[in-house]
């Protein structure tokens, strides 16, 4: 069948050697290469079998128009795991690690479609616009410069000149932006940071950590109605009567938008670094104002996407997509590390880390579900990433960044930079 096109109801018998019985790879948490995976995926076909860690398995979209396709075709594919077989039947483990993502509790944006959808998510494109968003230029600017300095002084306090980039800028910038523009206290930041650093922990059980993160929101929310500010969450408690959300679906929303409004960007930002780094001849063409930044953090999503692989949405019906037969109730995978490399797409050159490259990419989803935050990590990734190599061009990882535990997001759980020339440290070395 043509890619591009919609899938259509079944009019075919399922050719054999593709079964969510027979896995085509097996997805590990601890791989040390998530674009390895995603290859083999994906040359086994455009929608192939695999098996998720805890032996679950999903259909996995591999290429770039398939998944676009499905994800415009919210009338076959859905995201209400009501619609999951598997989960009906009780085949999935209550305490399985990846539950909050593949079957997320409460009624959020996130598992509806149509209607119900937009009744969820109209309400944020009211308030979350690209008015609100530019309007925190200025903040994102000082955030930034006073987490750079704080990497700077960390730097410095060190005998090696090493400091931690995901830990003095990546984590907190994000994390202090969403809540500034959702007027969550920073009292509360390194809760929330604990809580969903377990979330997106794929070896760990995050039945606790959602609890309390809903405990934090719920305090937030009982604190804006009390004393309403111009953040957010106040404006989605002051919406029409006729547009009010419940206090559930206040709550989802929330943690929603805190879950997207930071997870995506610290690893667009480490990436982002990582990118640059290894590919000198690129980070020259930005240093030197032949390549905007904006065409940079393109660059950096396509290539590296921050969410490798994004779960869930189930078939509503028996149908044919990219030449595999999906049973009603068969759940399936958006692998964005995959159609990021798609050579479909891409041609040749799929594999290369070209900042020059035109023609977008899809790692911020596709359809009514596209990523509402889109424009606030762009924004962020640019003015940090051209910030740290304005001030320190010469900037090198120190050290190997290691792989966090998972098979969702492409996720790294620390970065050491120098921020020194290696010819500085050289000379201070011998002159000790």
């Amino acid at each position: 069948m043509d890619l591009t096109t919609p899938p259509t109801p079944i009019t075919e018998p399922s050719p054999p050697e593709l079964s969510l019985s027979r896995p085509v790879h097996r997805l590990d948490v601890h791989s040390l290469d998530l674009h390895y995976d995603a290859a083999v995926m994906r040359k086994a076909g455009a929608v192939v079998p695999v098996q998720l860690p805890g032996g679950v398995p999903v259909w996995a979209i591999t290429r770039d128009a398939t998944a676009r396709a499905a994800l415009r075709n919210t009338d076959i594919f859905r995201k209400d795991p009501r619609h999951w077989a598997a989960l009906q039947r009780g085949d999935i483990p209550a305490d399985w690690p990846l539950i909050g993502l593949a079957a997320p509790a409460g009624r959020s944006m996130v598992i509806t479609d149509g209607v119900d959808h937009w009744r969820l998510r109209g309400p944020l494109s009211t308030v979350f616009t690209e008015t609100r968003v530019r309007a925190l230029r200025t903040s994102i600017d000082i955030i930034t410069k006073k987490l750079l300095a704080d990497l700077a002084d960390a730097a410095t306090s060190a005998d090696d000149g090493i400091a931690d980039f995901r830990q003095h800028v990546a984590w907190p910038l994000p994390m202090t932006v969403i809540s500034l523009l959702l007027g969550l206290p920073e009292s509360e930041h390194d809760a929330l940071r604990s809580n969903y650093e377990i979330f997106f922990d794929d070896t760990r059980d995050p039945t606790a950590a959602l609890a309390a993160i809903e405990d934090i929101i719920t305090r937030h929310l009982d604190a804006k109605r009390r004393h309403p500010g111009d953040d957010l969450t106040s404006a989605l408690l002051q919406l029409p009567r006729d547009e009010q959300l419940t206090t559930e679906e206040l709550v989802a929303t929330v943690q929603v938008l805190i879950a997207a409004g930071h997870e995506t960007t610290v690893h667009l930002l480490v990436n982002g670094v990582l990118a640059l780094t290894s590919h000198r001849d690129q980070l020259d063409l930005l240093l030197q104002g032949e390549v905007s930044w904006d065409r940079a953090v393109e660059e950096i999503l396509r290539w590296q996407p921050p969410t490798a692989n994004f779960l869930m949405r189930f078939a509503t019906r028996d149908s044919v997509l990219g030449g595999a037969v999906i049973s009603r109730g068969d759940p399936v995978m958006i692998c964005y590390a995959a159609m990021g490399r798609d050579p479909e797409r891409y041609g040749p050159t799929a594999d290369d880390f070209d900042i020059t490259r035109e023609g977008g990419h899809t790692s911020f989803g596709h359809g009514p579900h596209a990523c509402i935050g889109a424009p606030l990590a762009r924004l962020e990734g640019r003015i940090v990433l051209q910030e740290l190599f304005s001030r320190w061009p010469d900037l090198a990882p120190a050290a190997p960044a290691p792989r966090a535990p998972s098979v969702l997001m492409n996720s790294h759980t620390n970065l050491r930079l120098s921020l020194r020339p290696s010819h500085q440290r050289h000379e201070e070395g011998a002159a000790k």
